[in-house]
């Protein structure tokens, strides 16, 4: 089968598909609204989806509950359209998935022709924000395999800021980014909603390779963010009755206004002083600014809008670059990316507040801010399709697994004592045997062992369950506590193991019993994780892992 990517130009399919969405009328845009609306006719998606149009937005987030999402996203409100559209969230994002995937395969086939598609080996990367749990990663990869993506080859997750930093530094190529033992540099890619932060040092340059010098951070503070800041500032000047009374056409205009003449240019210290917004219908008021259909915003009051933002992302910047020094290395970059990274403002900030602090002579331009840096995530998840770059990645998490051991009056708790009556012995459950620590450095070319020992008497399923966990605390606890979060389940098909991979043994009441050591294998991939079973090194049965709810 050919490769999709050695034998024709990405780029044109890529301008192909982003001028041609469903709905776009011709926008050219590189990409689509996550919009989805269930009709009597069928399922429209994206830009079919019109102003005023009831729809199911923002069901991304609902992928990860255990994240606070913004406070102008009610969950209650997208489950209860979910229920009435008998739909789970990963429903919709497969369904989703599914529209996409169809009108990539369109476009492709009336560029190239239904046989070369057909005959060509297309692999599809998905790209998730790096502060998703394991689960709702593996949520994500479980929706795409429902589609016509599966029909074709693997799919691969890859975090946001690393296919970012792909597309970064295989672009511009800084010329103080070189391979070093104590320079890093730190890749922000402000979103939507997520603001990602990872950072890298250069192992070499020909070709390319990088890992990842500390553990990632992130939180949910993009761009979003404004626009709500900018509705409270509105409601806050018109007074809530007469907000409440604007008609929903008026405040549509006003955030596109807000959003393509203000969010998407403001640089604080320009000549420019006050900033007029659309608000059409809206009878003039002197008192608040209103003449002739638009309102008048200053500069100091645009800049309020940004500032607490803004403030949260350079903390983030801070606690990555704090992280950094602290193992000896230093900053020498800052790659800016993403759809608010692309933020005038934001960017002026950052190179304002770091230039003095990190710059040298040889290394004047510390903030880099690339082209096309609001695609740059799209961009480097098709780099990562053809080529690997990160050779090693930090664990975000101390990962292990409960286990139980002899029980020790001075080592265990009351409550964790039970008696084995297969071995008739008081063991302690509910330990945890801790494997990886949260900042190893982990690779895809290398798997963590888990060694496990069970028992098991004749009429017992040779089907196990083992329960894989993480915590994020510094010192992980010893036992099961409330920092302590269940990862998956993973079942163990052993029914295929040789007989006489086992032991025997017998206990006082001449119950026999059989005892096996097998070893599960764990490898950690940019946005998966991946699951292996073997018994003296030889591959047995399945492992399949049920991710927590």
């Amino acid at each position: 089968m050919q490769s999709l990517s050695s034998n024709i130009s990405l780029r044109n399919i890529t301008e192909k598909i982003r001028d041609s969405w469903p709905g776009g009328a011709n926008l050219t845009s590189p990409k689509v609204p996550s919009k989805i609306s269930y009709e009597k006719e069928g399922i429209k998606w994206g830009f079919q989806i019109k102003p005023f149009q009831t729809c199911i937005e923002c069901f991304k987030l609902c992928l990860d509950p255990n994240l606070r999402p913004p406070d102008f996203v009610s969950l209650p409100y997208i489950y209860a359209q979910l229920q009435q559209h008998g739909k789970s969230v990963q429903d919709v994002v497969r369904d989703y998935l599914q529209m996409l995937y169809d009108h990539t395969i369109t476009m492709l086939t009336r560029s190239l022709g239904q046989t070369f598609v057909e005959n060509t080996r297309i692999e599809f990367i998905l790209t998730c924000p790096a502060v998703w749990s394991d689960r709702s990663k593996n949520a994500t990869l479980q929706a795409a395999e429902g589609t016509g993506m599966a029909k074709s080859c693997k799919i691969r997750l890859i975090s946001e800021p690393e296919a970012a930093a792909l597309y970064t530094l295989k672009t511009i190529q800084p010329k103080n980014l070189k391979a070093s033992d104590d320079s890093c540099f730190v890749v922000c890619d402000a979103g939507g909603g997520t603001v990602d932060l990872i950072s890298y040092e250069i192992l070499q340059t020909e070709p390319l390779q990088v890992k990842e010098s500390v553990t990632g951070t992130g939180e949910l503070c993009g761009s979003v963010f404004l626009n709500r800041r900018f509705e409270s500032f509105v409601k806050e000047r018109l007074g809530s009755t007469s907000y409440y009374a604007m008609k929903e056409k008026t405040k549509i205009a006003a955030l596109k206004s807000w959003e393509e003449y203000v969010k998407r240019v403001f640089v604080d210290g320009e000549d420019q002083d006050v900033f007029p917004i659309q608000f059409p219908g809206l009878p003039d008021d002197e008192a608040k600014g209103i003449d002739c259909g638009f309102m008048t915003v200053t500069r100091e009051e645009v800049q309020g809008i940004f500032e607490p933002v803004v403030e949260e992302v350079v903390r983030l910047v801070d606690g990555q670059i704090t992280a950094v020094q602290s193992k000896g290395k230093q900053v020498k970059s800052i790659l800016l990316v993403g759809g608010f990274g692309s933020s005038e403002y934001l960017f002026m900030r950052l190179k304002n507040k770091y230039t003095d602090v990190l710059s040298t002579p040889d290394n004047p331009d510390v903030v880099l801010q690339p082209v096309d840096s609001w695609t740059a995530v799209v961009r480097g998840a098709v780099i990562r399709g053809m080529e690997t770059i990160v050779q090693t990645r930090k664990s975000r998490y101390h990962y292990g697994v409960k286990y139980w051991e002899y029980y020790d009056e001075n080592l265990h708790s009351e409550e964790h004592k039970y008696w084995d009556t297969t071995r008739e012995k008081w063991l302690a459950e509910n330990q945890i045997k801790w494997y990886i620590a949260k900042g190893t450095e982990m690779s895809e070319e290398e798997s963590i062992a888990f060694p496990f020992y069970i028992t098991f008497e004749d009429h017992h399923s040779r089907v196990l369950v083992d329960e894989l966990v993480c915590c994020q605390e510094t010192f992980p606890p010893k036992s099961i506590d409330s920092t302590v979060k269940t990862v998956c389940k993973l079942r163990s098909d052993l029914t295929s193991v040789p007989k006489s991979m086992y032991t025997k043994g017998k206990n006082s009441k001449d119950v026999e019993y059989e005892g096996l050591h097998f070893t599960m294998e764990m490898t950690v991939l940019s946005a998966s994780l991946l699951f292996e079973l073997s018994v003296d090194g030889v591959r047995y049965g399945e492992v399949t892992a049920d991710f927590a709810t």
